[in-house]
């Protein structure tokens, strides 16, 4: 199943800066992965599935990929 962060977020009844604080990185920051989870950095992917209950695969299946996304 796929979800967007934002998704994730509201399911969990949380916040853009409760989750931001939870990952440890700031509430821009984390508004930005919402934008593009492609931005996301390695470490809190792991995070992320954990604090959602999710798998990794769930937050990036269907993100497209282009080269111009990745940039």
């Amino acid at each position: 199943m796929q979800y967007t962060l934002k998704e994730l977020r509201a399911r969990n009844g949380l916040t853009q800066e409760q989750v931001a604080e939870k990952v440890g990185v700031a509430t821009l920051t984390y508004r930005l992965w919402e934008q593009n989870p492609l931005k996301i950095q390695i470490g809190a992917v792991y995070q992320l599935a954990n604090i959602f209950g999710v798998k990794i695969d769930d937050i990036f299946v269907g993100v497209s990929t282009t080269p111009e996304d990745l940039k």
